[in-house]
């Protein structure tokens, strides 16, 4: 989940930390993309998954205005995994739920600044004919105008959570019987199956990423963050920018950050039993460590240094700070040298709700 720091703070914590090096050639030369996530594209559907018309047309003016090439997602992901040469500006547009505004008000939008898009489907509300969802003719429709159409699960689960009475084990088949239902559906009434999943709700841990690979499922988040050539495949991060995301110099900063090659996170895992939970890191990049900083909850982290040089450092919010919700995280970015683009690495954290039948 992301958190909005305030730009000021972001500005102080930029100037934090160290000098780093840009380790090797290939992290000088790695190339960059940003992928988006909306939900809702209305006035009158819940604030927190939504923007308005309006801001979405800025947004997608700021991308031609900006020599962005918008790119299809699988095209992103093929030209990142075999780190093909790219454009210096490159955003994905990705839609989850397939809510009615997708169809009529998102699409018809992008189709007129020549954008393409991707849409995850959760297939139990379209099947269900769910007030509020997209149809299967609607989704063909855009599946033939050239959307991309991929998996978002049949319920739209917690799939950290178990059900009530449910082992693990029994947990992990189930969630593999219904990405593969999904995968099968979508196929069914598309004719597509790209095998790439878009968490729901961005939550997964170590034994769902393990199973998604074996699948040969590529997946996405929604923590903040760009992706690069050194991504992690299985858990690739995304920027929501609806809400209090959607304003034009929130949404500028984030589609033109630049993706840290994390060299190591300690723990992988994001799943958390603490308030405030520490992690390690190291980040790599064309980045002064003197400007490094990371923040949490709108307040600046100290970076507790293991070896600066190759900018490994360890943080862990202080006593007075702890997170109580179910998904958090903590956001560090350095500039880019010589240039006014951020890298942007954010430490995603969630804790699941044992028994949960939703």
């Amino acid at each position: 989940m992301t958190q909005k720091p305030p730009f000021n703070l972001l500005r102080q914590c930029i100037g934090f930390s160290s000098l780093a090096l840009a380790l090797s050639a290939p992290v000088a030369q790695a190339q960059h993309a940003v992928i988006t996530i909306y939900h809702h594209v209305s006035e009158s559907t819940p604030r927190s998954t939504s923007l308005t018309p309006a801001e979405l047309r800025t947004q997608l003016e700021y991308l031609r205005d900006n020599d962005f090439a918008v790119w299809p997602l699988d095209r992103t992901l093929e030209a990142l995994r075999n780190r093909q040469p790219m454009p210096e500006k490159v955003a994905v547009l990705t839609f989850d739920d397939a809510y009615e505004s997708i169809h009529s008000t998102a699409w018809p939008m992008l189709k007129e600044f020549g954008f393409p898009m991707s849409l995850f489907v959760s297939t139990q509300p379209v099947d269900d004919n769910q007030n509020g969802y997209l149809n299967w003719d609607q989704i063909r429709e855009l599946a033939d105008d050239g959307v991309i159409i991929a998996n978002h699960m049949v319920h739209h689960p917690h799939m950290v959570d178990a059900l009530p009475g449910e082992n693990n084990a029994q947990r992990l088949q189930r969630l593999q019987q219904e990405l593969l239902q999904a995968e099968q559906r979508i196929h069914e009434e598309t004719g597509q199956s790209h095998k790439i999943l878009a968490y729901p709700y961005g939550e997964y841990d170590t034994e769902i990423r393990n199973m998604v690979t074996e699948l040969g499922f590529t997946a996405l988040a929604q923590n903040s963050g760009a992706v690069g050539y050194y991504s992690d495949f299985a858990a690739l991060p995304r920027y929501p920018l609806a809400g209090f995301y959607a304003d034009i110099e929130s949404a500028a900063t984030k589609l033109n950050s630049l993706a840290f090659q994390v060299l190591e996170v300690d723990p992988v895992s994001p799943m958390t039993d603490s308030t405030r939970p520490a992690v390690t890191l190291q980040l790599a990049g064309d980045f002064n460590v003197n400007q490094l900083g990371c923040y949490a909850g709108g307040q600046a982290l100290e970076l507790e240094w293991i070896d600066r040089e190759a900018v490994h450092f360890r943080i862990q919010p202080g006593q007075d700070q702890e997170f109580s919700m179910r998904r958090f995280g903590y956001i560090c970015t350095a500039p880019q040298r010589g240039s006014n683009r951020y890298y942007w690495y954010n430490k995603f954290w969630t804790r699941s709700t044992p028994g949960n039948a939703d």
